[in-house]
């Protein structure tokens, strides 16, 4: 798969992208629809996608519509009784009307729709299409005239004895056809979101961020099920690769120690690890990676406990802080720039691959050894950048060198180690009952607690993290597009799915105006004051709010473009 043209990972990208995204809003939206129905309030329509609808159908007699639009982002389920303007008949003067049983079963508004030119115009004069808390049928009404009036009069005309009235009652579930191929049924009084219960919209509203949060431990519990669990009671190696390959490792190796540190399973191997990692002796007084970066690993090839063999294995050495690998190169005596991969924090600074680190803010870098106690010890909260000094082929280079680095707190609320010491071995991976009873709630809570330690980060004062750093659908798509061309490609596209589903939920619970997390903050407002807030202020709120919201949007969706070239 790895030798596909680039183009076929940017279609399976954008597919896996599409199918995920869809997914997602359709489990966030089917928490609003499935609550909203139980609780009686009448859906019109339940949309995946926004702008033009591409597929548009509602079941004969039902009255939602499900509709797939052209852009495969967000989504809504129209309740009726959201808009405090939710009057279908306003501004419409004419109608047509369908009357079976003496009710009044459809209300046509379009009045060039060839569907219903057989029927009579007639002209609107008043109406109650919502009636009271009694939900009466008889309170729902409609009264029309076809005299030839002044339209401009209609409201004065109402009352005049001199016009001939026709009054209809109208049927609970009436449709309104709005336009050619659009009807919308009426919502009565009891239908509509504002006049059910306080639980009733509180949880109706509250359950789509909900449903991510469900859909995430569901996503969670499948890779438990299917990918198992770390198997860490030993330190025998499922896989091998890298450095320890290159060393002589092979799979199925069991690590009995690391420098003289004796290891008992692969948490004590990981613990080891990030002692060498610090770039001073080990707890056992035992020295820690050499001067060119190596570390001495004693196994039982094959897991044969009469044949322990000894390795010499120069790990990968990686800092999360400036997006740095680094290795012990003996031709030029000296730690050179491992990377390869573009868009670092070096490739910013006009770093180059099998540069030689000279220097870091002036301190000098000899070995392996060095670089990790200046990385250990010379970087602080407060430390934004650093100034290499290298040499590039033989020659010193004289250009300044920024780094813009993270700060220690932005890759604690990701959850990324400072520092990375890597052998290149791995464990293996077994279904374990027992963690999955626990796993899928311990990985949702903590891609909860990773993304509000990030939204924190956002404005704290020192900190590296800004807006230009969020990642909308076009971020989005490019992870997915890497993570297609990965070895553990489906694995990765779940996890990532159920941290994108975390998100969604927590980014829908903020109180801002439009999102989810608006409208729970004016029902809290609601309960504790005793009082709803005046729908049109409430309304004109969400409006501006989503304005603001949409162009923020924008602004991600450039920035990500930006970030491409």
């Amino acid at each position: 798969m790895n030798n596909m043209p680039m183009f076929v990972y940017y279609i399976l990208g954008l597919l896996v992208f599409i199918i995920v995204l869809m997914v997602i809003v359709a489990v966030h939206e089917g928490g609003h629809f499935l609550i909203a129905k139980k609780s009686g309030i009448l859906c019109h329509e339940y949309s995946l996608g926004m702008g033009p609808a591409l597929l548009h159908k509602k079941r004969k007699g039902g009255e939602t519509a499900f509709s797939i639009r052209a852009f495969p982002i967000g989504g809504y389920v129209s309740m009726a009784g959201e808009d405090p303007e939710d009057d279908m008949l306003k501004g419409f003067t004419k109608c047509r009307l369908i009357i079976e049983n003496e009710k009044v079963v459809k209300i046509i508004l379009d009045l060039n729709n060839p569907k219903y030119r057989e029927y009579p115009e007639f002209y609107i004069l008043d109406y109650d299409l919502i009636g009271t808390e009694k939900c009466l049928d008889s309170e729902l009404f409609i009264t029309v005239t076809s005299d030839k009036i002044d339209e401009s009069r209609i409201k004065e005309l109402k009352d005049d004895e001199n016009i001939q009235k026709l009054t209809y009652q109208v049927d609970r579930r009436c449709m309104v056809n709005v336009r050619k191929k659009e009807e919308i049924q009426i919502a009565p009084w009891d239908r509509s979101f504002n006049n059910k219960s306080w639980p009733k919209r509180f949880f109706s509203v509250l359950a789509g961020p909900l449903m991510n949060f469900v859909f995430a431990w569901l996503i969670f519990l499948l890779m438990g099920v299917f990918f198992g669990y770390a198997d860490t009671s030993s330190t025998k190696i499922a896989e091998v690769q890298g450095p320890a390959l290159e060393a002589g490792l092979e799979n199925n190796d069991v690590i009995y120690s690391i420098n003289d540190i004796e290891l008992s399973d692969w948490s004590s191997l990981q613990v080891a690890m990030g002692e060498i990692a610090t770039g001073t002796n080990l707890s056992n007084g035992a020295s820690g990676i050499t001067f060119d970066g190596k570390v001495t690993v004693k196994y039982y090839h094959q897991g044969d406990t009469n044949d322990l063999r000894t390795a010499i294995v120069t790990p990968q050495v990686y800092f999360a802080s400036s997006d740095l690998i680094v290795k012990y190169d003996n031709e030029k005596s000296g730690v050179i720039i491992a990377n390869s991969e573009a868009e670092t924090k070096l490739e910013k600074a006009g770093l180059k691959q099998n540069d030689k680190i000279v220097k870091i803010n002036d301190i000098d870098i000899i070995g392996i050894d060095s670089i990790l106690q200046f990385y250990s010890t010379q970087i602080s909260e407060g430390t934004k950048e650093l100034n290499f000094t290298v040499e590039r082929d033989g020659v010193l280079n004289t250009d300044e060198h920024i780094v813009k680095i993270y700060t220690l707190s932005d890759l604690d609320a990701n959850n990324i180690d400072p520092i990375n010491v890597k052998l290149g071995v791995s464990t293996g991976s077994s279904f374990q009952f027992v963690k999955l009873l626990y796993m899928p709630f311990k990985q949702t809570g903590d891609a909860s607690l990773q993304i509000i330690k990030t939204l924190r980060q956002l404005f704290r004062k020192n900190s590296s993290i800004g807006i230009r750093d969020l990642s909308g659908p076009v971020g989005i798509f490019n992870l997915f597009t890497r993570l297609v061309q990965g070895p553990d490609a489906m694995y990765n596209i779940l996890y990532w799915t159920g941290l994108i589903s975390v998100n969604l939920g927590i980014i829908n619970l903020l109180p801002l105006p439009a999102l989810d997390g608006g409208r729970i903050a004016f029902l809290i407002y609601e309960a504790i004051t005793r009082k709803k807030p005046t729908p049109k202020v409430e309304n004109t709120i969400n409006t501006v709010g989503l304005i603001i919201l949409l162009a923020f949007s924008v602004f991600i969706v450039i920035s990500d473009i930006i970030k491409c070239f």
